[in-house]
């Protein structure tokens, strides 16, 4: 299928998790497709804004759609966000494809409905593309420019750590990122370690749940915290390739401490009825379906139960463990890579 043209919607509504994604993938659309007309349309540009670098991306206000004389021939529809009327009404007698990108799912129902088709009756084509572990889902959004980023920062890791204003020598250093929760177990169990420990908190939501913690003059025993800003995406992964452990909130962190090897733990995004602790169940059974400890310590972090002693007790196992399963990601689940050949297996190259 021959491609011209790409836009992007996307819908903000109450994380930045949804636009980290999309907009990451706008970026590996114009690195594939350099001159390829592209479109990134979006109900709010403050989030964006937060985390967009000045790329040669055309940005579009939904308030704006108007204003798009033609729709593209390839149209991404992020999770499930509403298409205006006024543009799909163009779509249906212009456009050739549009892919309805899915959140991730490590659930086993992901194999069988990933590429199903949703019939919309005349030329234009829609599927369904859902992301996943398996070699058969959608993969997961591993970028080049993340993985070039990873190298670099181990290979300067003093570099890093002065860019990031970090003088001291810590035995130990961690990245948290996550909704609301308590974390004095967490405290707890690093001071048994009994080493010089920095701990990194990101966005105001997580450094809510570290107030009693600040008030102390930022240090507890041999613990210091440190209140950092909202970062762009691409400085956010320096930080995390620097840290040592990484604690994550939403879809977009989680794939990144994923992907890096390192011991992590998922604060996934609460829903009712506790279906993200079912979601949460699906993808431990393929990141680490032997170990029950391991397991447990991730739901115990999304039920409040928090027990962190096997996490560090057994840190450098994890650590390995990790690295091997980054690789396998790596190697068999490239989103990008999946998705360009749907594309181009449609209907010819481009």
């Amino acid at each position: 299928m021959k491609i011209d043209s790409i836009d992007i919607f996307c819908q903000v509504i109450d994380n930045y998790g949804d636009v980290g994604v999309a907009y990451r993938l706008a970026r590996e659309f114009k690195r594939v497709y350099p001159n390829k007309k592209l479109r990134f349309v979006i109900n709010q540009t403050e989030e964006l804004n937060l985390i967009r670098k000045s790329e040669d991306i055309e940005i579009i206000l939904y308030k704006d759609i108007s204003k798009i004389e033609n729709s593209a021939d390839l149209i991404i529809e992020s999770f499930g966000c509403e298409i205006p009327k006024k543009y799909m009404d163009k779509a249906l007698k212009n456009s050739k494809l549009i892919i309805n990108l899915e959140y991730f799912s490590a659930e086993k129902w992901v194999d069988d409905f990933h590429l199903q088709e949703s019939f919309l009756g005349g030329n234009l084509k829609k599927y369904f593309f859902i992301p996943g572990l398996s070699e058969k889902s959608g993969g997961i959004l591993l970028d080049n420019e993340f993985l070039e980023r990873k190298k670099k920062v181990e290979a300067n890791k003093e570099y890093y750590l002065e860019k990031f204003g970090i003088k001291e020598k810590y035995d130990l250093m961690g990245s948290i990122f996550s909704y609301e929760k308590n974390f004095d177990s967490l405290i707890e169990e690093l001071k048994k370690l009994g080493k010089k420990i920095i701990l990194l908190i990101l966005s105001e939501k997580t450094q809510k749940n570290f107030i009693k913690y600040f008030d102390n003059g930022n240090n507890y025993d041999k613990i210091k915290f440190v209140k950092l800003p909202f970062f762009t995406y691409d400085k956010y992964e320096e930080l995390l390739a620097l840290c040592d452990f990484n604690l994550v909130r939403g879809e977009d962190s989680f794939v990144r401490a994923l992907l890096l090897g390192k011991p992590f733990l998922w604060h996934i995004y609460p829903q009712d009825e506790n279906t993200h602790i079912e979601k949460l169940e699906s993808f431990l059974e393929k990141y680490c379906s032997n170990n029950k400890e391991l397991k447990q310590t991730f739901i115990n972090y999304n039920i409040n139960k928090d027990d962190f002693s096997y996490f560090f007790k057994n840190f450098k196992e994890i650590e390995k463990y990790n690295k091997n399963y980054a690789n396998y990601l790596i190697k068999n689940c490239d989103l990008m890579e999946k998705l360009i050949n749907f594309i181009e297996n449609i209907g010819g190259k481009n």
